[in-house]
């Protein structure tokens, strides 16, 4: 009897924390971790209910209660607190419509601190990344719209998507070292990295991704009209840790790429080379870029897809290199405006007109800034171009 409470509890807190293991373990299906979700919790509050009232029993059978119960039951207890806290939905809380600063001068922001700037539905909304990355998922309404921002930690992937339909997403799981995110009232699966759906009530599905870009705040404040911020906090920016206090500065430090075997990386280059992908669907096939060396450059133009990046302050941004049915001569200038030598027409930085004989704002066109290991290993196809 007593090998039987030992043998409930080991079960409890293998369910319990199987969220982390099976998420690390590339030989757990995705399945598994989807039907996990659903079943860990019941599953673990019966095993703790029911032996404690198996215990119970016992000691009205003997009229003494069964010492050797407590360590088990205390076992089936941690497990029902790790299956909560140990799972990523829990560890990485979504935030749904966060407040929007009133004073933006208040704001414990510093000039190189970088921003994800969104402009959806005719809003524009800027969120700090130092305060995303410890959410992971920020749902927000752009009017009547509702957009999901999505940053994984683990290979710095952020895409923003259109959600109207289906609803806030929230941190489903984590699979080959990316995030998995799940809506809130199917809980289908889906790849961060490719937008699809895995499993779930909604699959086979494609989430909507659009342009977003990302700015130092520095550049922020300078935009006019400047955009509006997500009220943050000094603690807001604390250190991003994982559950396990110092696994995370051990992992940046080094090559692993938990989640993702090293025989099924990519490896051209270390692991997290951060890389600029061009995402957005006029890429066929999709092409990527070596970070550094566009920063090197500060601005190139790709004739094959008509587009242009221009790299500032450790960011990248992409635009179309016409307008109007007219071919643009983009240079970057001091002041860090865009303006076409042609005819002189003026942008900011955001591709937003300023001045100048084309009236109308540049398009701008998505990319993905993250790491080498995490681009190869979803867009095993994309083309490397060197500048």
């Amino acid at each position: 009897m007593v090998f039987l409470f030992y043998l409930l509890a080991l079960l409890s807190l293998a369910i319990g924390t199987a969220a982390i293991y099976m998420a690390l373990i590339q030989s757990f299906p995705v399945q598994w971790l989807y039907y996990h979700y659903f079943i860990r919790k019941p599953i673990v509050w019966a095993i703790l209910v029911g032996s404690s009232i198996w215990a119970f029993w016992i000691g009205l059978q003997t009229s003494e209660f069964p010492i050797w119960a407590l360590i088990p039951l205390a076992l089936m207890g941690l497990a029902v607190v790790l299956t909560y806290k140990m799972h990523q939905e829990n560890a990485f809380r979504a935030v749904d419509f966060p407040i929007i600063a009133e004073d933006i001068s208040s704001l414990p922001l510093r000039d190189e601190m970088q921003l994800g700037v969104i402009e959806f539905g005719g809003v524009t909304k800027a969120y700090p990344l130092d305060y995303v990355i410890h959410h992971h998922i920020i749902n927000d309404r752009f009017g009547e719209r509702i957009v999901a921002l999505t940053y994984c930690a683990m290979c710095h992937s952020i895409i923003p998507f259109d959600v109207t339909d289906i609803g806030p997403l929230f941190v489903g799981s984590f699979k080959n070292a990316n995030m998995i995110v799940a809506d809130r009232k199917t809980k289908t699966f889906f790849q961060q990295a490719t937008c699809k759906s895995i499993i779930g009530k909604l699959h086979p599905q494609t989430l909507i991704m659009f342009p977003f870009q990302i700015l130092s705040w520095g550049e922020v404040k300078r935009l006019s009209p400047i955009p509006q911020v997500v009220q943050v906090m000094e603690k807001d920016f604390r250190e991003f840790q994982l559950p396990i206090p110092g696994v995370w500065r051990k992992i940046v430090a080094s090559e692993a790429t938990p989640g993702l075997a090293a025989k099924d990386r990519d490896k051209t280059f270390p692991a997290r080379t951060p890389v600029i992908g061009v995402i957005d669907p006029i890429a066929k096939p999709q092409m990527v870029y070596l970070k550094e060396e566009l920063m090197k450059r500060g601005l190139i133009k790709n004739e094959e897809l008509d587009v242009f990046l221009v790299a500032v302050n450790h960011t990248v941004l992409g635009f179309k290199s016409s307008l109007n049915g007219k071919s643009l001569n983009i240079t970057l200038n001091p002041d860090k405006t865009l303006s076409d030598v042609s005819n002189g027409t003026v942008w900011d930085i955001r591709g937003k007109y300023i001045r100048g004989k084309i009236r109308s704002d540049l398009m701008p066109i998505a990319l993905s800034d993250e790491y080498w290991f995490s681009w190869k290993k979803f867009h095993p196809d994309s083309q490397l171009m060197r500048v």
